[in-house]
């Protein structure tokens, strides 16, 4: 069987592109490393590669930072954690509590394998992967809004909650090259379209103040969690 190769996507010298453009994770790396996005399971494979590829050192990333914990966006962390105990997960109060409901936690893996099979039948992958004995979802550090993550060399990200989209929802800010991670703040891209796709599951109001919010911070890059990165 011929492995399907998706190659990692550099946006800057210090941030990259990784997973696939519908369901990407993104790759920030100074002195230290974090990985912004949970990716999906089916990813998360997909993901260690890339990093392989890009020659990058896995013990220097030390973060996993949730913008959400819709199942789209946190089904890599077990796979990885398994590969790299070190890695911290960051998540939102709101989030944090949302990972430790085995309900909800079923729910996830659940809708995860409907993903896996979904880009299996797309040929983006060749194989479903496999069942884990265990899922640990639980977040080790909980980021508040204002919460700063360094990483050296001068990249610093800034967390500001954005509720709207999801009650949990946080974007994350980096000053030095103006990036600004948005999640699925201000909706969904369908490129075939280019259009967005108003997507507010908590709250109408809550979605049109996070985008206010996230208005006046001076980005000149905005990272969606589907299929866009704007300039």
């Amino acid at each position: 069987m011929i492995e399907i190769v998706h190659e990692p996507v550099t946006i800057t010298p210090n941030f990259y592109r990784l997973g696939t453009s519908s369901f990407p994770a993104y790759l920030s790396m100074g002195e230290d490393g974090m990985i912004i996005e949970g990716g999906t399971g089916p990813t998360s494979s997909i993901i260690v590669n890339q990093i392989e590829a890009l020659g990058i050192d896995p013990e220097r990333i030390r973060y996993i930072a949730l913008t959400h914990t819709h199942a789209d966006h946190i089904g890599a962390v077990p796979r990885l954690r398994i590969l790299w105990p070190h890695l911290k997960l960051l998540a939102s109060p709101v989030a944090a509590k949302l990972l430790t409901n085995s309900k909800i936690v079923k729910e996830f893996l659940w809708v995860d394998r409907s993903i896996a099979e979904i880009m299996k039948a797309k040929k983006e992958i060749t194989k479903l992967p496999p069942t884990l004995e265990d899922y640990n979802f639980k977040a080790d550090m909980v980021a508040e809004e204002g919460h700063k993550i360094e990483l050296g060399s001068g990249i610093v990200w800034t967390v500001y909650h954005t509720p709207g989209h999801s009650p949990c929802h946080i974007a994350l800010y980096e000053e030095k090259e103006d990036t600004l991670v948005m999640g699925d703040t201000t909706g969904f891209y369908v490129p075939e379209r280019e259009i967005f796709w108003p997507n507010y599951f908590d709250s109408l109001e809550s979605y049109l103040n996070t985008i206010r919010k996230l208005a006046t911070l001076p980005a000149k890059r905005g990272v969606l969690s589907h299929n866009c990165v704007l300039r």
